[in-house]
């Protein structure tokens, strides 16, 4: 159970998949255990191969959970929307300063996340007083989490019609 929490915890499939291997011997030792039990103190025998079906079904089950997060594990995904919540309430808090945002784009890939995201500036700020706030700004989101996390930020002037379109993951420019 220690080996579970932990890797739920941690993020960490290997330690998580640990422990319910060994979780898996112990209802197998249980299983056996109470199925002689059973027979012994009742004399049905057909008890001891019942025990038996569900103790394998309980190990299927197992594994194909641990196949399913497998899978998962080695696909990137977005992250969950209450942690895209954390985002998104921290981006509108800043829109008093008059910074905007959009393509906020989000994954996961194994124990870090990588946020990207596009900030909207007024037009009159200096680079480095933009550069700066966008630092904060992805300090500030990284630390938002748990795991690893890399926020990158691209600044645009608020004032420039160009800088409200969204951009997809394949992002294409013509260079005049």
């Amino acid at each position: 159970m220690i080996l579970i929490k932990n890797g739920k915890k941690r993020h960490s499939l290997l330690l998580e998949a640990d422990g319910k291997h060994l979780m898996t011997d112990v209802w197998t030792s249980v299983g056996v255990l109470v199925g002689i039990g059973l027979v012994k103190l009742t004399g049905l025998n057909i008890l001891d191969p019942i025990i038996a079906v569900i103790v394998a079904l309980n190990i299927i089950w197992t594994g194909v959970q641990l196949l399913h997060r497998s899978g998962n594990g080695l696909m990137d995904s977005v992250i969950s929307p209450d942690k895209q919540k954390l985002i998104t309430n921290f981006l509108e808090s800043q829109k008093e300063q008059g910074i905007e945002y959009h393509s906020l784009m989000t994954r996961q890939a194994g124990q870090r996340i990588f946020i990207s995201l596009h900030l909207l500036v007024p037009g009159s700020w200096s680079v480095q007083k933009g550069h700066d706030k966008s630092e904060y700004i992805e300090e500030y989101i990284e630390n938002l989490f748990e795991l690893p996390a890399t926020c990158s930020t691209h600044i645009e002037p608020i004032e420039d019609p160009a800088s409200l379109n969204d951009i997809g993951i394949d992002r294409k420019k013509t260079i005049m």
